[in-house]
């Protein structure tokens, strides 16, 4: 039995299927930007904040949630650098619930800069914030370490931490972003 085909219908459905990939590959860049916004406006009310004595209340954490999958950074240097650190899941939960870094994650992070420093199992890289440009390069690259290394799926919630209402630090700046950033 002969099957019932169209002359044309495969053309049209991988035509289809390379504009579904297309919007897909717009959607997630939407996403990506809409992600590095919120990352840098958390930063920028950081920067801007007062600084307590001890400096602990200058960090920010973005991750995504389920492992040890994060990238943390604080400010270092009177806030003119960052000193950040991506995990490598080497602190993490033992057993079959340990993340652990294929090469090619830790080829993706040696190529974003980071190294493993002596006594340190996670990969650091240092970061200048000398101006708000840094400040904004900083989020861009925090969120792309996240998705270049560690894969940031569509149904993923995105978790931003800091000393700050992270929260009321992007609604103003980025509010759109907001859907994307786990409760």
């Amino acid at each position: 039995m002969r099957a019932n085909r169209r002359p044309g219908a495969a053309p049209v459905l991988a035509i289809l299927l390379i504009a579904i990939g297309a919007v897909d590959a717009v959607a997630e860049g939407a996403n990506a930007h809409q992600l590095q916004c919120a990352t840098a406006a958390v930063i920028h009310a950081l920067h801007d904040a007062p600084a307590r004595k001890d400096g602990l209340n200058r960090f920010i954490i973005v991750s995504l949630g389920q492992g040890q999958r994060y990238v943390q950074c604080r400010f270092i240097d009177g806030d003119m650098g960052a000193l950040c650190e991506a995990s490598s899941g080497a602190y993490g939960p033992t057993g079959v619930n340990r993340m652990v870094l294929t090469a090619k994650q830790r080829g993706a992070l040696s190529k974003l800069g980071f190294v493993r420093e002596a006594g340190s199992k996670n990969y650091v890289r240092e970061f200048s914030m000398a101006s708000r440009a840094d400040i904004e390069g900083l989020g861009f690259f925090m969120v792309q370490t996240l998705m270049g290394v560690y894969g940031l799926g569509r149904a993923e919630k995105f978790i931003v931490q800091s000393s700050l209402d992270s929260r009321a630090a992007i609604s103003q700046t980025c509010p759109q972003a907001l859907q994307f950033l786990a409760d």
